[in-house]
């Protein structure tokens, strides 16, 4: 009987913590998502992309937005990065957070792209 309780305990913890993402697999909502890549937009036209809120806005585009990635630390690339690109390439995410695509791998893509090639300055 002793047995069984326990069994029976250790389960409904596993049932129960399996329900509950842990913290570093969360993910952000997609209206987060669409608001920091909106962001990154104007702050790229703005040519802001050397400010602290860039940053904090490119760490939470890259690291939660779509579906989880390995962890991606891009080198700086060798010359600042073309503001242009940039621009494109976070307004190619805001397309797809907007068709609904944001856990696809096409936005991986985009995003992956837009964090190797638009790191702060």
């Amino acid at each position: 009987m002793r047995v069984l309780y326990f069994l029976t305990a250790a389960l409904s913890a596993a049932v129960l913590l399996s329900a509950f993402p842990t913290a570093a697999a969360s993910r952000s909502s997609e209206a987060s998502c669409r608001e920091a890549a909106n962001g990154l937009v104007s702050l790229l036209d703005a040519k802001q992309d050397n400010t602290a809120l860039y940053r904090d806005t490119y760490a939470v585009v890259v690291n939660t937005c779509g579906p989880a990635a390995t962890a991606l630390h891009p080198a700086p690339p060798p010359s600042p990065p073309d503001r242009a690109k940039c621009h494109d390439l976070a307004a190619a995410m805001v397309d797809l957070i907007e068709d609904d695509a944001m856990d696809s791998a096409k936005f991986a893509a985009a995003r992956d792209t837009f964090a190797a090639a638009c790191a702060p300055r």
